[in-house]
């Protein structure tokens, strides 16, 4: 028994092993870790969206959320952190810090400790923090150009690889020079490196040579490269539009230029980031635009029914394409081609629920129960409606009050011999509240409109008749009859799917 536990135990911790292996660390900025699990196509310029490993809640966080190094290790990750001549980074010391209930961090290296401070220098600045301000600190990875000047870093770096007379060391250090774009430095050990004659790749430094003088002599083409690179790191929606700006310019103004190959392959990474970020915001935007529409259609009194079902099949296609192409200032066309992409993104492929509430009885029983596995699952879900109606629901009270409204005008109609006409759909659609109507024609138009994909269709009993699409009552000559439900009027059910 006893060998049973322990192989058990390690049974367990293998487990928990294999699932933190799964996990990504992330960490916020008042320093707090979080084992989670990243969407990625959720990663844009703005930020990005993550699972929490320890309570399945979803995170949209931007950028500023994160320490400085978290953020720029995931940009780097989803090519969103600028150019990889950018990108080389140095270990620095992240120092969190908290003044008058605001939390800090500072991002450099700790050239001094005293017993009541130290000092972190960031750049050549340096800041002075007291000890008993200081909340964490820790050795992080950091972009070089964050943490030190270029100055800085090159005595780090010649005392770091020692090149003296080895051609090929001088080599590696003018490599590492070009990512901090300290050319002329570069050139110097270039020329180190021709001059001790010992290389065992002699080509790499006339190439090396040869790129550096362009770069050199192309120093306003690069002025612009850089600005362009800044702003696909940042990756807002105005940051976007600077960036396709610069874009235009630079064809503009160096249609000859030395760096083309570099300005292509640059053009093709903010391109991508471009169209990566703006899947998603068309996506969230156009799902947004389908309840603004609903609601703006629906505060017309004279919308019947079937001018809904026109317009969710028609016209209304045209009034979200145009309200997102106004709130992010994109051409229609470019919208469309975005929405019609956004499969590939994991915003653009978020499903929303929809749900005809108690319309749904307009579509038929048929239409409420196409795609679902209602014939497979009734006896469980007349127990789960149950259930829901036993709990806490917070339309529960205005679907009582309908039907309690429903019983008067039915006994009304006997007690005055009276029979009671049959509701029809447009009856339905005239005396339905706002909140009702707006819901019903976001889910035709989801599920008809031509536009969104179902992915997962299921139905739920009528809350009145449990299901059965009838309920007991006393007829005119006293005894206990059947009658139609006045909520599903014999469709029994009320469809809910999921689309995006």
């Amino acid at each position: 028994m006893a060998m049973m536990r322990i192989q058990l135990a390690f049974l367990l911790l293998a487990f928990a092993v294999a699932g933190v292996a799964r996990a990504q660390s992330v960490q916020l900025a008042d320093g707090r870790v979080l084992l989670a699990e990243v969407e990625p196509g959720s990663v844009t310029g703005e930020g990005m969206r993550v699972r929490r490993l320890d309570n399945g809640g979803v995170l949209d966080l931007r950028w500023d959320h994160l320490t400085p190094a978290s953020a720029t290790a995931w940009k780097k990750r989803f090519d969103l952190a600028g150019d990889a001549q950018e990108e080389i980074t140095v270990r620095a010391d992240e120092v969190t810090y908290e003044i008058g209930g605001t939390r800090r961090t500072a991002l450099g290296r700790i050239v001094e400790q005293g017993s009541d401070t130290i000092v972190v220098q960031q750049k050549g600045v340096p800041s002075v923090i007291k000890r008993r301000d200081i909340v964490g600190v820790r050795k992080v990875d950091a972009p070089v150009t964050q943490v030190m000047t270029r100055e800085e870093y090159y005595s780090d770096l010649v005392t770091q690889m020692n090149p003296g007379g080895d051609a090929d060391k001088n080599l590696l250090v003018a490599e590492q020079l070009m990512k901090v774009r300290d050319y002329d430095r570069a050139l110097e050990h270039v020329e180190k490196a021709r001059a001790a004659g010992n290389s065992k790749n002699p080509p790499q430094i006339d190439a090396m040579a040869g790129k550096l003088q362009r770069f050199k002599e192309a120093a306003k083409e690069l002025k612009v490269m850089e600005a362009i690179q800044a702003a696909r790191s940042r990756g807002g929606l105005a940051d976007f539009d600077k960036g396709g700006m610069l874009i235009a310019q630079f064809e503009k103004d160096y249609p000859q230029t030395k760096l083309k190959a570099e300005f292509e392959a640059e053009k093709r990474r903010f391109g991508e980031a471009r169209t990566r970020y703006l899947t998603g915001q068309v996506a969230e935007r156009w799902r947004e635009s389908i309840r603004v529409i609903a609601d703006k259609a629906c505060g017309d009194a004279g919308l019947t029914l079937q001018a809904a079902r026109d317009y969710a099949t028609g016209k209304m296609t045209d009034d979200i394409l145009a309200r997102v192409s106004s709130v992010l200032k994109l051409d229609a066309a470019e919208v469309k081609a975005l929405w019609a992409g956004r499969k590939d993104n994991a915003l653009g492929k978020r499903p929303e629920a929809f749900s005809y509430g108690l319309g749904s009885w307009t579509l038929g029983e048929p239409a409420i129960l196409k795609d679902t596995q209602q014939g497979k699952a009734n006896a469980a879900q007349k127990a789960d409606a149950g259930a829901n109606a036993a709990g806490s629901n917070p339309q529960l009270d205005r679907l009582q009050k309908l039907l309690r409204q429903a019983q008067e005008r039915r006994q009304a109609a006997q007690s005055q011999g009276a029979e009671q006409r049959e509701l029809t759909d447009e009856d339905w659609w005239r005396q339905a509240e706002r909140v009702d109507r707006v819901g019903w024609l976001r889910a035709y138009y989801a599920e008809f409109g031509g536009q969104l994909t179902v992915t997962f269709a299921t139905v739920s009993p009528c809350i009145s008749c449990n299901g059965e699409g009838s309920l007991p009552e006393i007829g005119s000559q006293g005894r206990i009859v059947r009658a139609k439900c006045f909520l599903c009027q014999n469709t029994k059910w009320l469809r809910t799917f999921k689309a995006f």
